[in-house]
């Protein structure tokens, strides 16, 4: 899987994907996961101007299967 641009497109509005942050928003983590609307309306002031914290994504990958 390969990082996708906010500005290059954004995921399904229920979908839940990867976020990546260049910022240390969250000290030295700097993904977490979200959705479309995190993109869209999380920002930062990040030296006196407002950006998006979310500048990429990618799906989340698929549960692992579960063996009884």
């Amino acid at each position: 899987m390969k990082w996708i641009a906010a500005k290059d497109g954004l995921p399904n509005a229920s979908e839940r994907v990867l976020l990546f942050t260049p910022y240390q928003i969250f000290g030295d983590d700097h993904a977490c996961v979200g959705n479309k609307e995190s993109i869209t309306t999380c920002t930062a002031r990040i030296n006196g101007k407002l950006v998006p914290i979310f500048t990429h994504w990618m799906p989340l990958p698929p549960k692992p299967e579960q063996h009884s």
